[in-house]
């Protein structure tokens, strides 16, 4: 495999090359000469090369997003992966817009995250190749059949209110996609479920329930909903859009102990104002954490969450939904949770953060939910050894023992950033 690097800075490049080279080991990595060649000729040979790195802001006169613009549609051009130092939605969404397979904030990279994006943009370029049209236009039909339905047609000036940028994810039911509002430019995010193959009722009054239930907040610490819709073949949600990725990849950074305080006590504040409504979240982890350009986080996912108070029949008895790393003894054992199930959630996480590694792993999830319910709570190392209190608190197996609301966590946690700092 051949990657192309562009990029004004010369150290920059060198880096790149080297955390490719890392993982990438029998790739050929190449390194653009700018200062001398400026910008690649109308001819310049692309098919050489099966991805491209792309820096947006070129020095001081040339724009990365403009050549990207100029090149898109020349054949052979590769999957390109945008670079940027600004982490503003605006770069983001312009970058994808134009048909870039990713982007990633400089201060972001890692090793592991550049051999992600690599197999993501391969794996792009092969869907764009396949059903990227195709999927864009069932899409629009769907929005279109439920704004018929509820009666709401938009101005037909506007088309069905959405303009779809591209398949950004999919699932045996569901499909997912940035797109843009038309009526204001709004970037957003559309999650469709097909329901015609939907067998599982309990997946379909998650799905409502995911839009209904996070509707109703206004709190920066969690994903805004703009509007949802159903018909009896289709249900979607409009939420809002991240442009800085996720936590599980912020943790590949090696955060310090005052970062891991502050986005623990922001995921806490996340934790009180869904608490509030009645709502356990129940998947907490990292890849459900999200950042917006300005660099704030927000809960995001509650595809499996529910209301407190409504029993509705949608767990049946056995049955454990969540992620076995960060689900509690009592949801691994498929018995009632609360929201202290989310704060022992909150105390892996704190954990991971704090040391890079999980508070318990085993060979099998079943074997993973054994350790949460019978383990021992292990030892943080000894330079956070003072803050022990906080993962043996959070991560009792009785929730009568845990902080009983993620307020009483969060004061804890804002006295340990102060402390630490």
């Amino acid at each position: 495999m051949n990657i192309l690097i562009i990029d004004d800075s010369p150290d920059f490049r060198a880096l790149l090359r080297l955390y490719l080279s890392k993982e990438l080991s029998n790739s050929t990595i190449e390194e653009y000469d700018l200062e001398n060649l400026g910008k690649p000729a109308d001819n310049f040979d692309w098919s050489s090369y099966d991805i491209l790195f792309l820096d947006y802001q070129l020095g001081e006169e040339e724009d990365g997003l403009a050549w990207l613009k100029s090149f898109r549609r020349q054949k052979n051009f590769p999957p390109t992966v945008v670079l940027t130092a600004e982490g503003d939605e605006y770069v983001a969404v312009r970058a994808v817009k134009l048909g870039a397979a990713d982007y990633i904030n400089k201060k972001d990279i890692s090793p592991k995250r550049l051999k992600e994006l690599v197999e993501e943009a391969l794996e792009f370029a092969e869907d764009k190749e396949l059903a990227q049209e195709d999927l864009i236009n069932d899409a629009t039909q769907i929005i279109k059949s439920i704004h018929k339905a509820k009666e709401v047609l938009p101005d037909q000036n506007l088309d069905i209110g959405y303009k779809f940028v591209r398949l950004i994810g999919q699932g045996a039911m569901s499909h997912v996609y940035l797109a843009e509002r038309i009526i204001d430019r709004q970037s957003l995010v559309l999650k469709i479920l097909d329901l015609t193959k939907c067998n599982d009722e309990n997946l379909l009054k998650r799905f409502l329930l995911e839009a209904e239930l996070i509707a109703e907040l206004n709190s920066p610490f969690v994903v805004q909903i703009y509007e949802h819709g159903l018909t009896e073949k289709y249900g979607y949600i409009a939420m809002e859009f991240f442009s800085r990725g996720d936590l599980k990849q912020r943790m590949e950074l090696n955060l310090t102990a005052d970062v891991a305080f502050n986005y623990m006590t922001h995921i806490c504040y996340g934790l009180a104002a869904i608490h509030r409504i009645g709502v356990v979240h129940r998947d907490l982890k990292p890849a459900n954490i999200m950042f917006r350009g300005d660099d704030s986080l927000a809960l995001a996912d509650f595809g499996i969450s529910k209301r407190i108070e409504t029993d509705g029949g949608l767990t049946s008895i056995g049955q454990v939904l969540g992620t076995p790393h960060y689900m509690s003894p009592e949801q691994g054992e498929a018995l009632p949770v609360d929201s202290r199930s989310d704060l022992y959630s909150a105390g892996v996480l704190l954990f991971e953060l704090l040391t890079g590694e999980k508070p318990f792993t085993a060979q099998t999830p079943a074997a993973l939910i054994y350790q949460h319910v019978h383990g021992d709570i292990p030892d943080l190392p000894d330079e956070f050894s003072k803050y022990q209190f906080i993962i043996d608190k959070s991560l009792a197996k009785n929730p009568d023992d845990r902080y009983q609301t993620a307020m009483e966590m969060i004061y804890v946690l804002e006295e340990a950033e102060r402390d630490y700092q």
